[in-house]
Formats: C-alpha cells, structure tokens, sequence
C-alpha cells in the first residue's frame, strides 16, 4: 500500500488514487493518438500539461479507475513522445522525455508492454548528455534509481548494496534536488527488508540526523529489526479465536509451512496480490501449506464479502481493531500486505514475498 511509484511533476494526486485500485493488465487505447495538429512547440506544450491534470470525473469502480489510468499515462505519454520527435531542439523536449519515461514506468508496472531496459537506455542518454539541464539528469538519475529498487531482491544481498551506493552518490551530486528528499524516503522504505549490516549502519545514521520526521522513522525501524531479530529466534507464538468461532494455535501446525498474511479489504495491493496467494494456496495446500489470515478490516461485513469475492478459504482473525488490530499490534505491523512465512519448525522465515517469489519460498520450506 505504501510503494507507490513516485511521480514528480506528474498530477501525482491523481495517480496515487488510480493506483490504488486492483492491479490489471493495461492495455492500449484503440487507436494512437495523433497532435499532428499542433504546429507550434507552445501549443503543443499547453496539451501536454493539459493531458496531465486529473480528468473532472471520479471513476465509479476499480475497473474503471483502471481503465482512466491506462488512457490517462498512455495518451500523455504519445503527446511527449511526440513533442520530443517534432521539437527536439526546444528546450521543452527534456521535460517531455521524463515524462514519457514516467508514464513508461507507470503502465509496465500495470501490465503495460515496456522495457525496463529501453526505458533505462533513455534515462541513461539524458543523464549522459552534456547538454541536458541539470535538473533533468538529476531526476532522471531518480528513475534510474527507482528501477534498481524494483529489483531488489533479498536472496542478492550485492542488490541492496549497490542500492545504497547509488542513493549516496545521488546525494553528494545533487543534494539541493527536489527529489532528494524523496529519495531518502525511498531507501528508508527499503530499510526493513534490507538483509545486510548496511542497513542497520544507514538507520543509526538517520536516527542521528536533523530531520525529525525521518530520524522518528528511524528509531522505530531500528526497534522493528531487533524484534524481527527476537521472533527469528525462537518459534512464533501465535493463538487466537478465528472469525468462524474456533480456537488457532500456531504450535499445532508444526509440520506444515504456514502463511500468516496481515491484509485488509480496503488495501489495494493487498486485494491486488491475493489471486496469486489464493492460486500458490491452491496448489500447495495439500502438501502441507497453511494460511492464517490476519484481517486489520474494521467492517467484518466488508472483510466477509472480500473473502466471498476472492475465494480466500482460509481461517481469519479479526478483531474490528483496523490499525489497532491487537496481533499486527503485538507483532509491530506497520504497513501491509505484510506476510510472514513460518517453517515447519514455527521459525520466522521470511518476510514480504510476493509474486512468483512467495510460491518458490513455499516449496523450498514444504522440501526441508
């Protein structure tokens, strides 16, 4: 819910609230859209700023906001493809290149068909020339950024490295950016899943500094390590009272690999990821694989029609406690989807996977 794509410059009110519907694939508009009628760069540029303000109506469905968001990125992204192509010697044309490559962005991690790797080609031939403003090379160093988060990955500790490096040299060469700040609070994101001593160097720093805000998030991302740390040393205790009446305790489920899955109806990615846990479910089940849903719904009638709706057949818990919830309380669940893998030990194993990651952290736990 919290690892929105950020989008400088780009209506990013609007896109926040698209995006926090259900993922689904994008799609192009049935016909590409043509500004052959704009003659002058200015009246072209009017458009283009114009295609980035929010459309006067507020989609009615997830399904719709979908397909708002699928326009709304694609044709923005035509108009400044289009102005780069037919001004390219206006000083315009590298505002328009970034937000082609924003939109680029957006629609692939929609389902769109781009390439990370064209897009990094782009970003890397505004950031490599030498007449590109300033300002420009330092957000596109800023995407750039941004696509080595999207591939981070726990298993390649050397990810989350050259990650940090990356934000650092960002920050020595562009300290006053706008993005700067930003992007501290991109790697503060990071931080919680970072498996290296790296990260607990980075959060005492950051505790240390001058900004409050930030120092706050750190101090509580440090005490959040040392009690993921505690609950991996030992096995989960978890009981509780299921939504359906019955009495759940962890220990009786040594032997088998367990999910315990902190959602929410009203969570977005968390809706969003579900037919994959709900399939990766359905296929390991019967060699072994639990779920215990952990709801943080405050209306059980929602939570109940979001269980119907996605087919999650699995136990729940649910208190009405929203963020209150006493579990993610007891647990220090901050953010979700948060999932938590335990082994058939009742280890704490991992954390956060998602995607095609969550089905193979399961087979390797249910082969042990």
């Amino acid at each position: 819910m919290k690892r929105l794509l950020l989008l400088p410059g780009l209506c990013v009110a609007f896109a926040t609230a698209v995006l926090a519907a259900d993922p689904a694939p994008a799609s192009a508009p049935a016909s590409t859209p043509d500004f052959s009628s704009f003659k002058t760069a200015d009246d072209l540029w009017k458009q283009l700023e114009k295609l980035q303000e929010p459309p006067a109506e507020k989609p009615k469905s997830r399904e719709e906001a979908m397909a708002q968001l699928q326009v709304y990125f694609t044709t923005a992204q035509a108009a400044a493809e289009a102005f780069v192509k037919t001004f390219p010697a206006d000083s315009r044309s590298w505002q328009a290149r970034m937000v082609a490559l924003r939109c680029s962005m957006q629609l692939r991690q929609y389902g769109g068909t781009g390439s990370i790797e064209a897009d990094q080609q782009k970003l890397n031939e505004i950031i490599n020339a030498p007449e590109a403003p300033a300002p420009m090379k330092g957000e596109a160093t800023f995407m750039s950024i941004l696509i080595q988060r999207s591939q981070l990955d726990k298993d390649k500790p050397e990810t989350y490295g050259a990650f940090h490096k990356a934000v650092a040299d960002f920050m020595e060469k562009y300290p006053d950016h706008p993005l700067a700040s930003q992007l501290k609070i991109v790697q503060m994101r990071e931080l919680p899943n970072d498996p290296t001593p790296q990260a607990d160097e980075i959060l005492k720093k950051v505790a240390a500094g001058s900004d409050l805000r930030l120092a706050e998030g750190a101090k509580a991302m440090i005490a959040e390590r040392q009690k993921m740390a505690e609950f991996k040393s030992k096995p989960v205790d978890l009981k509780f009272k299921s939504a359906d009446g019955h009495d759940i305790d962890l220990a009786n489920y040594r032997g088998k690999v367990v999910l315990v899955d902190f959602w929410a109806s009203w969570c977005g990615p968390c809706i969003g990821e579900m037919p994959n846990v709900v399939s990766t479910y359905g296929k390991l089940h019967d060699k072994g694989f639990e779920i215990l849903g952990i709801s943080l719904d405050q209306d059980k009638g929602a939570m109940e029609a979001a269980l119907k709706k996605q087919n999650m057949t699995w136990t729940q818990y649910f208190d009405g406690g929203g963020w209150d919830n006493k579990i993610s309380k007891s647990f220090g669940i901050q953010s979700i989807p948060a999932a938590w893998l335990i082994d058939k030990k009742g280890m704490l194993r991992e954390q956060g996977l998602r995607g095609d990651a969550l089905g193979a952290a399961v087979e390797k736990l249910l082969a042990e």
